[in-house]
């Protein structure tokens, strides 16, 4: 046994040399000890909090794609069964809401019939009887699956399904796909403190999918510890990390945070470490600035704890910039990190919020946010109101003529206007695909919505008088009340049958604005270089019918007319592929190819012109049955466009072209013969080459 003589000078300092010595060792371990839990419990906290934002969010999500789902089995195409138009309403709905790989309506033998993500409805043969949405759609339940694999694309998919029911029952279901991966690009990716990461993942589901984002199903179970508590365990990466997760039970789906426990071990081996090394003389100094590094630290954390406090309440403040500058290096580069979190998820929210209840294509309200507005006036005072029902005429025929982004452009104009046309107070949603609607609370006397219809004819005039603008039409209806005349929906179904009134009326001069706007698109392609080459085509016909004594003059008369026109199909065209100096591509023929059909369907809209339709269609139609679009060749193509496709590809040989020379007449008078029977008909092949080769006898050259 050591024994201490204390009345000998050298016992005495060698004892308490020994006791400062083992303070020196034990005191930095004690605190680092208290420090150590002191943190270990700050960090489940943080953990928490984090995992409770981020569910927050999530739950948000799904309920935004839940509520965009419904809206779309509310659709008349859906009520209807009508599956071209639930066709259109998917394709069109998919296009404005990347977030949806796929729309689809399901019948009751568990068949999908529609998918947005096909070109045309029908059975694919595929059957979801067995999966978990369409038993619960069969019972009458909205359902969230977890992650599922696709039987159609073979992706990882979350699948949203809203039941169709009526007078007999279940009627099918109307569902939405969701990629695994467009989830996990909504999830707020900001990392957690400096190591860390946001992980969701469906513990239940298959052992490949977790492998694939970066997670074992040992791992997973690893994870699922007690509420309040952290796991600690090592990654299938071989690092160490401090994680905590949070169930998402009603999707399937399991939320987790982690970070490598490197980083939460870093300050206090280095706090060992200083305090292990500190001599005797620096110890009083050393516990000072120990002391004083500690309160700094414990002040950072409670900032940040009370910050992360505040988040949790839903306010998203960052911290103070200049507050963070005198905090330790740690807690500042968390502190920022905080304020990245913080700032990302309030943006994330708002815009969450703001896509909730706005249309995306227009920015105005939507048909969700107008019929909660609907519900709670039915259930409350609103006395009075003024109910403005509106539909944009034309909108199909711009689609068909002009594309559908024109259409939207469309849209977008008639939102524009009708924002224009209503006060700061007024209500204005679009609540389907042309449909818009508008609330006038507080309208005394109904003087709001008198004025209403004289704004927006007078904000119509405006936008129309701008040479490039769309032939916007909007037919309204509207409907004044109180609580004590009419109901809110009695309103709305008043405003809604004047619309339709109005409609009615206005329908054949919308088509015919349409038509003009069209037309005037036609007369500037008349305008550019096809112009030359129709205006050639038409003087080649017209001298090659006047030599035909076979012909009538009303047949001359239809040639010619025929030649004239045979590519307005190319007002469809995109400029660059119109314009492109050298040969095109196969992708850029194959957009060309599409002209013929373009024209056919033009040319029918205007009865001047609509008996060419058979003849522009055909008119690339070879007479051994190739060519575009493809059919029946030989006989059962019709005379104007076999003579047509002489004519036409006689001038195109002969004519001016930017990456090649023209050939001369004899030389495609021999290539027209050289094509007939394959590409042209023989008879009119050979008849045009002679006549060429006549009309050219000699030094003579058509200019």
């Amino acid at each position: 046994m050591l024994s201490v003589n204390f009345r000998s000078v050298r016992g005495m300092l060698g004892f308490f040399s020994v006791l400062l010595a083992a303070a020196m060792v034990l005191f930095p371990i004690l605190i680092g000890i208290l420090n150590f839990r002191e943190s270990w419990l700050n960090t489940a906290r943080d953990m928490e909090q984090a995992l409770g934002m981020q569910t927050d969010f999530l739950r948000k999500w799904f309920t935004f794609h839940k509520n965009a789902v419904r809206s779309i089995s509310r659709l008349s195409s859906v009520s209807a069964r009508d599956l071209p138009g639930m066709h259109s309403d998917f394709s069109s709905f998919a296009r404005s809401n990347a977030n949806f790989t796929s729309l689809v309506y399901v019948n009751t033998a568990g068949y999908p019939l529609v998918h947005s993500d096909r070109e045309v409805p029908g059975n694919t043969g595929i059957s979801v009887a067995d999966r978990p949405y369409f038993i619960a759609a069969k019972e009458g339940r909205e359902h969230i699956t977890g992650i599922i694999t696709s039987r159609s694309s073979g992706r990882s998919v979350v699948v949203i399904s809203v039941p169709l029911t009526g007078d007999d029952g279940f009627q099918g279901l109307v569902f939405g796909s969701i990629s695994l991966d467009t989830l996990l690009s909504a999830l707020i990716t900001t990392p957690f403190r400096s190591t860390g990461s946001f992980m969701l993942f469906d513990p239940s589901g298959d052992d490949s999918l977790l492998e694939n984002y970066g997670i074992s199903r040992e791992e997973a179970s690893r994870l699922k510890v007690p509420k309040g508590k952290l796991a600690l365990y090592r990654g299938s990466d071989g690092k160490r990390w401090l994680a905590k997760s949070a169930g998402l039970p009603e999707y399937g789906l399991t939320l987790a945070v982690r970070m490598e426990f490197r980083e939460f071990l870093a300050p206090y081996l280095a706090g060992l470490a200083y305090f292990g090394g500190t001599s005797l003389l620096l110890l009083a100094a050393s516990l000072l600035i120990s002391g004083t590094l500690y309160r700094k630290v414990n002040s950072s954390l409670t900032l940040l704890l009370d910050a992360v406090e505040r988040t949790g309440d839903g306010k998203y403040a960052p911290l103070d910039p200049q507050a963070l500058e005198k905090a330790p290096l740690e807690m500042n580069k968390l502190g920022r990190a905080y304020n990245l979190m913080a700032n990302s998820l309030k943006n994330k929210t708002e815009e969450l919020e703001f896509r909730s209840f706005h249309d995306e294509l227009t920015g105005l309200y939507n048909r969700s946010y107008f019929e909660d507005t609907l519900a709670r006036l039915g259930t409350g005072r609103f006395d009075p109101v003024t109910v403005v029902m509106c539909d944009v005429n034309g909108l199909k025929l711009v689609n068909d003529t002009l594309g559908h982004k024109a259409g939207d452009g469309l849209l977008r104009a008639a939102a524009e206007v009708l924002r224009k046309s209503a006060r700061k107070s007024d209500i204005v949603a679009r609540i389907g695909g042309d449909e818009f609607a508008a609330l006038l609370p507080e309208d005394e006397n109904g003087e709001a919505g008198r004025r209403f219809p004289e704004k927006l004819a007078s904000n119509i005039r405006e936008y129309r008088a701008n040479d490039e603008a769309l032939p916007l039409n909007i037919a309204w209806g509207i409907a004044s009340g109180t609580r004590d005349e009419s109901s809110v929906e009695t309103l709305v179904q008043e405003a809604d049958k004047r619309m339709y009134v109005f409609k009615q009326t206005h329908r054949s001069s919308s088509r015919k604005d349409v038509l003009d706007y069209l037309s005037e698109r036609i007369a500037l392609v008349r305008k550019d270089s096809r112009d030359r080459h129709m205006a050639a085509c038409a003087a080649l016909m017209e001298i090659f019918a006047a030599s035909r004594s076979e012909f009538s003059p009303e047949k001359r008369e239809y040639l010619v007319k025929l030649a004239r026109n045979h590519d307005l199909g190319f007002t469809e065209i995109p400029r660059e592929i119109f314009d492109k100096p050298g040969p095109l591509t196969e992708e850029e023929y194959e957009v060309v190819k599409r002209h013929p059909e373009r024209g056919a369907y033009l040319v029918s809209l205007f009865p001047d012109i609509a008996d060419l339709r058979e003849d522009i269609l055909l008119h690339h139609r070879w007479w051994n049955g190739s060519g575009y679009p493809e059919g029946e060749g030989g006989d059962a193509l019709p005379e104007g466009a076999r003579i047509m496709a002489v004519v036409d590809a006689y001038e195109a040989m002969t004519g001016d072209k930017a990456y090649r020379d023209p050939r001369s007449p004899a030389a495609a008078a021999a290539e027209l013969r050289r094509c007939g029977g394959i590409q042209f008909d023989p008879y009119w092949a050979e008849e045009f080459a002679r006549f060429i080769l006549d009309f050219h006898e000699g030094e003579k050259i058509i200019s």
